[in-house]
């Protein structure tokens, strides 16, 4: 079987290469937390924190990343599974592009990666809403769908890494 293409800048398959796209985001400014999801289990299978690593505003000490993306991540599986059973009941043809939750002080965006040839994964990622450019933000995710699809080959994901 023939391995797809890499995109340019992709990094070769692997939990580390997963990591790798999934750090990027750290670029994005008021990146809180970003998660690669396997949304029928909520399973995390991989992590990684914005800078600083504690949010004093909002009182979320976000070093401790497990237990915040767990939460965020069954959250996030719970919303995905409700807009299926939405859209299948409509009889609506369209896929899920993503979805943002805004707070008060944070934005959440989940993102479905099928267009990007990796079917039953979402990316979570939760922003400081007071220093996040969303749609900068959403254009900047949508851009490493390519990357994740050369680094979530099966042999990618199957040890995890992160959380």
């Amino acid at each position: 079987m023939n391995a797809p293409p890499s995109a340019p800048g992709a990094p070769a398959g692997g939990p580390d290469a997963v990591h790798a796209v999934l750090a990027r985001l750290q670029g994005i400014d008021g990146l809180v937390t970003a998660c690669l999801v396997e949304p029928d289990s909520a399973f995390v299978l991989d992590t990684v924190v914005g800078k600083p690593a504690t949010d004093v505003d909002a009182g979320v000490d976000v070093t401790d990343n497990g237990a915040l993306a767990a939460t965020i991540s069954a959250a996030a599986s719970d919303v995905v599974q409700v807009i299926g059973l939405m859209t299948s009941s409509l009889g609506d043809p369209d896929e899920l592009e993503d979805v943002t939750i805004t707070f008060g002080r944070r934005h959440h965006l989940i993102t479905p990666l099928p267009e990007a040839g990796v079917d039953g994964l979402l990316v979570v990622v939760t922003f400081d809403r007071a220093r996040t450019n969303l749609a900068l933000a959403r254009q900047q995710l949508r851009a490493l769908g390519p990357l994740l699809q050369v680094a979530t080959q099966p042999a990618a994901i199957e040890s995890g890494h992160g959380s």
